[in-house]
């Protein structure tokens, strides 16, 4: 990793990249165990090669430490929120008071340049429901010219605490 993280939260994303964000610099778990909040996102890119797969991006103003969260939503984002929900959710008097505020991180594939190579999917409809050990016939569309393999990747929709 670019710089030690403690109480980081790691989201698998669609693409197959892992976000890593929030958390400290130095300490441990607990309200006032961390130190030093890491603001700076890292991507981490494991197919590329060794040496090249950490990729630092701009930087948040919220530190979020401890009982912080990360989820990916079904449009690609990811929802950031949370830290230090002290006993009796404390916003003053401590070092990081409770913070109760959201954020979206938005991932670059879903910069407009590449609104063309996103699917959309057309069969099965949302929300369907698949057994295991089945098979799924996929339908979808594409806009702009595809040169790479198409991959699929499928989601199971998160919870978290403690992640």
């Amino acid at each position: 990793m670019p710089r030690a993280r403690v109480m980081g939260d790691m989201t698998l994303l669609p693409n197959g990249d892992v976000l890593i964000i929030n958390g400290g610099s130095s300490g441990s778990a607990a309200w006032e165990l961390g130190r030093e909040p890491d603001l700076v996102p890292d991507l981490y890119h494991p197919e590329n090669p060794v040496n090249s797969r950490f990729e630092s991006l701009n930087p948040t103003r919220i530190p979020r430490m401890y009982h912080s969260t990360a989820i990916l939503f079904r449009d690609g984002r990811d929802l950031v929120g949370g830290s230090n929900p002290h006993a009796f959710y404390n916003f003053t008097g401590v070092l990081f008071p409770t913070e109760l505020s959201l954020e979206a991180f938005s991932p670059v594939y879903l910069e407009p340049e590449f609104a063309n190579l996103r699917s959309k999917i057309l069969s099965p409809k949302s929300q369907s429901r698949i057994k295991y050990s089945t098979s799924l016939k996929m339908q979808f569309k594409v806009t702009g010219e595809v040169k790479s393999p198409v991959k699929v990747t499928m989601v199971f929709p998160s919870f978290t605490t403690h992640s």
